[in-house]
């Protein structure tokens, strides 16, 4: 049915959570994984404002943004490669990040985008998180929200 999975991850808990289960769906139905991590990026005013106050600002904030892919797509990769999962990992660039995700599953020719239902911006009170809304509402591509187990109190 479904033979290349979008795995999108910003870092957080609730993305880890949803990495893993999405690369064991995948190894159940024999389907290959993308891994993606979005670097927001920021409007040119933003980033001329910022500028103003430290020159390196960009360089830093572009080092410290790889940084971060390198550790997120690693987990990807690495629970992937644990469960002989076939993996492509991918850094994308976008102002938007729901926009990065659709983008790199249309680019990779994905059938469906496996995504946590929350990241570092949203907690398990609220809904949906934002990106997740977004992409939701704007995928050509089927969406499955993984939402993680409830903890037993």
């Amino acid at each position: 049915m479904y033979k290349r999975i979008l795995l999108p991850t910003d870092g957080s808990e609730l993305s880890h959570d949803a990495v893993a289960s999405g690369v064991l769906f995948a190894k159940n139905i024999g389907a290959t994984v993308v891994g993606v991590y979005v670097v927001p990026q920021p409007r040119q005013a933003q980033l001329e404002a910022w500028l103003h106050h430290d020159a390196h600002y960009a360089e830093r904030r572009q080092a410290l943004f790889e940084k971060f892919a390198d550790e997120y797509l690693s987990f990807v990769s690495n629970s992937a490669l644990a469960e002989e999962v076939p993996c492509i990992c991918e850094l994308v660039r976008a102002q938007e990040p729901y926009q990065g995700i659709l983008d790199a599953a249309e680019r990779a020719g994905c059938d469906l985008i496996f995504m946590a239902s929350h990241g570092w911006k949203g907690d398990a009170s609220q809904l949906l998180g934002s990106e997740t809304v977004r992409v939701l509402a704007h995928s050509r591509i089927p969406v499955l929200v993984h939402r993680p187990a409830r903890k037993a109190h």
